[in-house]
């Protein structure tokens, strides 16, 4: 049990300082919040609510319990009493749990969505994007509400409630909308990939920044069995539940950070460049204002909007992973 508790507080605060360090980057470089940071801002919150309402269920324990433990075990008015409230904060905390990982999925959609800009699927991939996710998110929520018939079945101790208790339903249709939302963020920026010219080494480091979904599909995976495995274990449904928390942390807001810490060290080199240079080499070239991206795709894009079918439009683009807008310095058609 401490050392659930244990997992439980690290994890979470983990979590927690990576979304609150994403925020301080941006705004001691002068970004404004983009609509990715209010999702962040939101997911710090049901974060917090959860660590609060498990931190009770693993204390005062549930309703979910093994048969012999329920037959055995003499139940006290007070007992009995804590259960029922840690079975009802078990109920409210999947919805704010649920939430957290929608939130996340909608930081990393965000930010996706600004490298997508100059594309001219971008519009109808966002719409279905957005559609699947809302639809996935609602599903998993009726899906939590509807499980146990009569409904007090969710926090009744005794007569036993039998099995609807555990939620293992509400948990298998969580984890498969899950890794179905999860692959489908994966393989979103596969096309940038592709479209934009960069050396092998380059595609191949940003191939392993935006496949870092990949960690949470597989702790997702691996904990589906584990669950069905231990029912009642309250204990081993919160380990993977926090490591999977932090894991959605990590995948959400690790191509922005890339990006702040990427951009810092390369206007660092530019600075130290400039001083060295003895020619005007900077001259006639645009500043870059408090609103530039912070992570650049920098490249050859080939283009099929209008009549000019297959040309191929050479520019160096900022296609933003993390900014206001995205910014053309130079552009020319190549016949």
């Amino acid at each position: 049990m401490e050392s659930t508790l244990i997992i439980l507080w690290l994890f979470t605060w983990v979590a927690i300082g990576l979304i609150v360090l994403r925020l301080l980057m941006r705004k001691l470089k002068g970004f404004k919040f983009v609509l990715g940071d209010y999702f962040a801002m939101g997911a710090i919150l049901c974060a917090l609510i959860r660590l609060a309402l498990v931190h009770v269920i693993l204390i005062w324990g549930t309703n979910n319990m093994s048969t012999k433990f329920r037959h055995t075990h003499d139940f006290t008015p007070e007992e009995i009493r804590r259960r029922e409230i840690a079975s009802k904060f078990v109920l409210t905390n999947r919805v704010f749990y649920n939430s957290y990982l929608w939130l996340q999925k909608l930081v990393l959609l965000d930010t996706y969505r600004r490298l997508l800009t100059h594309l001219h699927w971008e519009k109808m991939t966002m719409i279905l994007y957005i559609g699947i996710f809302a639809a996935s998110y609602i599903i998993v929520q009726v899906v939590t509400f509807t499980e146990c018939d009569p409904f007090n079945h969710y926090w009744i101790v005794l007569p036993d409630p039998g099995i609807c208790c555990q939620a293992q339903l509400q948990l298998i249709v969580l984890g498969v909308l899950n890794v179905i939302t999860d692959l489908m963020l994966i393989a979103l920026p596969i096309p940038i990939l592709v479209l934009v010219k960069r050396s092998t080494v380059e595609k191949l480091q940003l191939a392993i920044l935006f496949g870092v979904g990949l960690f949470i599909v597989a702790i997702t995976i691996a904990r589906l069995p584990q669950n069905a495995k231990n029912p009642t274990a309250q204990v081993n449904r919160t380990t993977w539940a926090s490591v999977e928390l932090l894991a959605a942390a990590i995948v959400a807001n690790a191509p922005v950070l890339y990006g702040l810490i990427k951009g810092q060290r390369q206007r660092s080199n530019n600075a130290a460049s400039a001083v060295g240079s003895s020619g005007p080499s900077w001259q006639g070239l645009p500043k870059r204002s408090a609103n530039e991206p912070d992570f650049e795709l920098q490249g050859t894009l080939h283009s099929k909007r209008g009549s000019n079918l297959g040309s191929k439009i050479s520019s160096r683009n900022y296609l933003e992973i993390d900014g206001e807008s995205s910014r053309s310095l130079t552009r020319s058609l190549e016949k």
